[in-house]
């Protein structure tokens, strides 16, 4: 897809790959990006920066985890050209199997059901206009490398799996579904202990792995996004290594 001209909703996209994948979609010639998160401050920061790279930006304070308001949302605003499904939460501390079950589903609708819905409408929208294409972040977890996070970990597995069930409807309504599987990347994500800083054993992965930078996982997506030649459930995973990032493409038929 050539992204010139083209609408598009990124959301959590008030830091971290979110903003970046709006900037660099601004870059790319996009015409309109809607901006989706809890974190109004955030999101004005990112509406400044992607309107300095010429693109019309719109701040929409949305909590992913209440799904009626979501659902709400994405039809009033979700007829768009390309949708990046990125915002999601680790559980952070207490880990399973203490954490309790309020935040259990908190996190399974941020990170599963809210994706699930909007891209259900989304489709619907996109099937409507000619087509169009939707990136889900996922995370290299969801390749089995392992994490801390059970229940971040099966989140992302939900989504992964959910990315590939949606490989028919490339053909069925030209919409191209494709996941981003980032490696570890510092953003606010890993803030885990609630109170804004990193856990212990967040620390301790930080300094045993090489972070990715948030534009690195930006400019992934931007690659699922502009290749037609990709159908509906390929992958990108994107880790650093050696000071070099590393990406890794997949296909639904090989996981």
């Amino acid at each position: 897809m050539d992204i010139t001209g083209k609408r598009a909703i990124v959301t959590g996209s008030a830091s971290g790959i979110g903003r970046a994948t709006a900037i660099m979609l601004a870059v790319r010639g996009a015409a309109d990006v809607a901006l989706v998160d809890v974190n109004g401050a955030g999101l004005a920061e990112t509406a400044r920066l992607v309107e300095g790279q010429g693109a019309r930006a719109t701040v929409h304070r949305l909590d992913l985890s209440d799904i009626p308001a979501t659902e709400a949302w994405f039809l009033a605003h979700g007829d768009v050209d390309i949708l990046h499904n990125n915002a999601g939460v680790v559980a952070g501390l207490p880990a399973f199997p203490d954490v309790d079950a309020k935040r259990i589903q908190w996190i399974v609708d941020i990170n599963v059901t809210s994706l699930v819905a909007a891209t259900q409408i989304v489709v619907q929208k996109m099937k409507a206009r000619g087509g169009g294409v939707i990136v889900n972040t996922v995370s290299t977890v969801a390749l089995g490398t392992g994490f801390y996070d059970a229940m971040y970990a099966t989140t992302k597995a939900a989504v992964m799996m959910f990315t590939r069930c949606c490989a028919p409807l490339k053909e069925e309504c030209n919409v191209r579904v494709a996941g981003m599987l980032p490696g570890l990347v510092d953003t606010p994500i890993l803030d885990t202990t609630g109170a804004g800083e990193k856990s212990e054993w967040m620390k301790t992965v930080l300094a045993n792995n090489e972070a990715c930078l948030p534009e690195d996982i930006a400019g992934g997506v931007i690659a699922l996004i502009e290749d037609d030649g990709l159908a509906g459930g390929d992958w990108l995973a994107v880790r650093r290594l050696d000071g070099q990032v590393a990406y890794q493409w997949g296909h639904a038929d090989t996981l």
